[in-house]
């Protein structure tokens, strides 16, 4: 973990910590014991993630379209 994105290093986190996270671009803000740093998010994993195929990907865009399209009639 880093004082700040390409800054000094503050921390070392372990392999498979679970930590909350704030993403911004290549980087994310997260704080471990206590400190406050950022983390290259290449270095960051989210589980399940891989899991998700395109056929699931296809269902939420499919559901999120309905969606829309039941608000934009309603906005009508």
């Amino acid at each position: 973990m880093r004082v700040e994105p390409n800054g000094s290093i503050l921390a070392q986190i372990p392999n498979n910590t679970s930590l909350d996270v704030l993403i911004d671009g290549e980087w994310a803000k997260t704080t471990y014991q206590n400190k406050d740093g950022y983390v290259k998010t290449s270095f960051l994993s989210i589980p399940g993630l891989a899991e998700i195929t395109k056929q699931d990907l296809k269902k939420i865009y499919d559901s999120l379209a309905a969606t829309l399209k039941t608000i934009e009639e309603v906005l009508k």
